[in-house]
Parts: structure tokens; sequence; C-alpha cells
């Protein structure tokens, strides 16, 4: 029986524009948008994850009436906006999730979903390089605004 505050891996069953619906042996649950990064890195998560794809979440909230599960992949890390990790000019080695054909926050060009570091994610334009899934890129911040939570990374 899940609980409120207990961290599971749980497969992606489907993504939708506002959240991820994911299973953890016979439980669904939903992360909404907000929950997924710490950083505001995409406006769909069709640009996060697929079915199929495995992801750690924390359990926010079980509604007891409609056994109804939220869940949060941020929540699992300390929030950077408040420990001074997310610094203009601050170079990382990041990792890369996946391909993205169309990134709205790359002017809808190709980019790659970057992990910045646990729990931020944030999108790297593609520029015609070919980058495989894990693979480690050095990158780093050109912007952030507190305020949107958003983040622009380029290559280091």
């Amino acid at each position: 029986m899940l609980a409120v505050g207990d961290t599971v891996t749980a497969e992606v069953t489907s993504s939708q524009v506002f959240g991820v619906f994911c299973r953890h042996t016979s439980n669904d649950m939903l992360v909404v948008i907000p929950e997924t990064s710490w950083i505001a890195s995409f406006n769909s998560c069709l640009q996060f994850a697929e079915a199929g794809d495995q992801l750690t979440v924390k359990i926010k909230n079980i509604d007891k009436p409609t056994g109804k599960i939220a869940a949060s992949v941020r929540d699992l890390h300390p929030d950077p906006w408040t420990n001074g990790k997310i610094i203009v000019g601050a170079s990382f080695a990041a990792r890369v999730v996946r391909f993205v054909e169309s990134a709205d926050r790359c002017n809808d060009n190709p980019a790659y979903l970057i992990e910045l570091f646990p729990g931020a994610y944030a999108m790297l334009p593609a520029r015609d390089r070919e980058l495989s899934c894990g693979q480690v890129v050095a990158v780093r911040i050109l912007a952030a605004d507190l305020r949107q939570s958003s983040v622009v990374v380029d290559w280091a």
C-alpha cells in the first residue's frame, strides 16, 4: 500500500500536454507538468516522457475516496532556486535524456532534453549535433528567471 512521501519507480503509461500518467504495481498516478522539473523546461509533457519510460517519483497526495494519486519527480531533490545552484554563467555536465523534434522552448527547433542536475531539466538546442541518450555534455546557463522558474542553456 502506497503512502504519501513514498518514493517508487513507476512506468509511464502515457504522456499528455498537462502531465505524465504512470503505474507502479497496480497503482495509477499522475505527475502534472509543474512537478516534473524545478525548471520550467517545456510546455508539454510530450517532450518530457513517453510510454515505457521509467520514472522515480515521490507520492505527494492520495485522494482516499477516488484513489487518485499525485506524484512528483522534482520533489525528490532540493529546490535549486533556494540553494543557489542556478547561477547565470555556471557550467554543468548535463545528461541527455531524449531528442525532441520540435521543442517549444527552442523556438520549435530540434533540441535535447537534458538533466542539468537531479530534478532540473532543460532544453538544449540541437544545432545539428547528434547525441545519444545518457551521454554527458558540457552546458552553461545563459539566463535564469526565478519568477518564471526558467533557464536558458547552451553548449559550454
